[in-house]
């Protein structure tokens, strides 16, 4: 077990949630994330060991060994890790995603959410996903749209790739029907409001358009991932959620829901497109209707 509240798993449970990548035409397994955690939990214990009362103490001094207690990628990893790995972990599965997105999927040819669950599941932590090249060719002609500043303008005149893969929280992948479920997790930090070259796109619309992909030539299972049945689910603390107007993310992801031509206005690169069906496949989860189903997800809120 590598801690036993933030993430009471073995090192090796850990490792096989990071998907293989391409190196030189191989597919290898990515080992550096690991270290991340491991350093991370080893701050703390020791800052823990040596502070046996941190009242009073100064926020500069606690706040990166404690980096934990509020870090997404250790919220994430342990709740998706503990509704993986549960004895009843398609039951958990249904009862979640009916809360996020209705009794049934919003997708054709998956009639229940059963059928989105039968088959070979994979969950993979940190994925980096291609920026589409019809946003990166719709971007190129377009750039002095979308930036205005002149050194970021001459600077893109010699570079041919103006964004480079959209790294996603987690993905929960059925390898047998092309099912997904990109998550974008939150605990204080809100979306990105801007990248490089586009001052005007926002990390949602961003994950939204590389879910509408097609990633044939990522390692397996990734390429057996459907586009039209692929979800994006965000995850964050209920507070967030009862008080959407705070958090950017609560503006954005509600005004996809409620106009889905918003959707087509951020993302015009694409074409002929459902956005009704979109919108529909936007969902929001709170870390505490997660321990509300599983009472051993996020075991911090206790």
């Amino acid at each position: 077990m590598m801690h036993p509240i933030y993430l009471p798993f073995t090192e090796q449970q850990l490792l096989s949630h990071f998907a293989d990548v391409r190196r030189k035409g191989k597919c290898i397994k990515n080992v550096k994330h690991v270290e991340y955690y491991k350093q991370s939990i080893e701050r703390y214990d020791k800052y823990l060991k040596n502070n046996t009362d941190r009242k009073g103490k100064p926020l500069s001094e606690m706040r990166k060994p404690c980096q934990i207690e509020k870090d997404e990628r250790f919220w994430i990893a342990a709740c998706m890790m503990t509704i993986f790995y549960s004895k009843n972990r398609k039951q958990e599965l249904i009862q979640l995603f009916e809360m996020a997105y209705g009794r049934f999927p919003p997708i054709e040819g998956l009639e229940s959410w059963e059928d989105c669950f039968d088959g070979k599941l994979h969950l993979f932590f940190e994925v980096s996903l291609p920026s589409p090249k019809s946003y990166k060719k719709w971007l190129q002609k377009n750039l002095t749209k979308r930036q205005f500043i002149p050194y970021v303008l001459d600077n893109a005149h010699s570079n041919a790739n103006l964004e480079g893969a959209t790294n996603v929280d987690a993905i929960l992948l059925n390898s047998q029907n092309g099912f997904s479920v990109i998550i974008e997790a939150k605990v204080l930090s809100d979306i990105s409001y801007e990248v490089t070259y586009n001052t005007m796109r926002d990390q949602i619309a961003r994950n939204i358009d590389v879910m509408l992909e097609e990633n044939c030539e990522l390692c397996f299972p990734l390429n057996k991932r459907d586009p039209e049945k692929s979800l994006f689910l965000l995850v964050t603390p209920k507070i967030f959620k009862d008080n959407p107007s705070s958090r950017l993310y609560g503006y954005k992801f509600h005004e996809y829901k409620n106009n889905p031509n918003a959707l087509s206005r951020d993302l015009p690169h694409i074409e002929d497109c459902n956005w009704q069906n979109i919108s529909d496949r936007l969902g929001w989860l709170t870390w505490e209707e997660f321990k509300n189903v599983n009472k051993d997800c996020c075991k911090w809120l206790d």
